[in-house]
């Protein structure tokens, strides 16, 4: 009777068979812990690559207008050891190297800068004007999609 009398009335082996269930227990949490976070910044890294293609991706371009007029445009595309450059036939001095995903929108933005003051619409007509407004080129606009390309591609009313 005059024996101490411990904090615990459970026997020692049972307690530390609890202790090892809590243990493993914590283990496999933080593995499924683990693996949400991995899945979780996997989905996210897939998001970011899926909006940057998405950003990346050139505008729609008319298969008969774009090239008649490209052939006017000042502005050419070189393949360098860089990546792509976008140069001007008649300024050698003026190179430019957009990052990937802003190349096709730096090109087309370039382009409408051109295209405002070389490109003008006229009785279902596409004319194309050198720096004096001389007309280089008639384009007949045979659709209405080739009228609406033009219209949202190059900003030509």
């Amino acid at each position: 009777m005059d024996e101490p009398i411990s904090g615990s009335f459970a026997p020692i082996g049972k307690l530390d068979t609890i202790a090892s269930i809590n243990s493993s227990m914590k283990e496999k949490r933080r593995d499924m812990l683990d693996k949400k976070i991995v899945m979780a910044v996997v989905g996210v890294m897939f998001f970011l690559v899926s909006v940057a293609f998405i950003m990346g991706k050139p505008q729609h371009r008319d298969s008969r207008i774009y090239p008649i007029v490209r052939e006017y445009s000042p502005f050419v595309v070189e393949n360098g050891l860089g990546g792509l450059k976008i140069k001007r036939r008649d300024n050698p001095s003026f190179s430019e190297e957009p990052d990937a995903v802003n190349f096709y929108s730096r090109m087309e933005e370039l382009e409408r800068e051109w295209a405002k003051r070389h490109l003008k619409r006229e009785a279902g007509e596409l004319l194309v004007m050198d720096d004096n407004g001389t007309v280089l080129k008639r384009i007949e606009l045979k659709s209405e999609s080739e009228r609406r390309f033009v219209k949202e591609y190059y900003g030509v009313r």
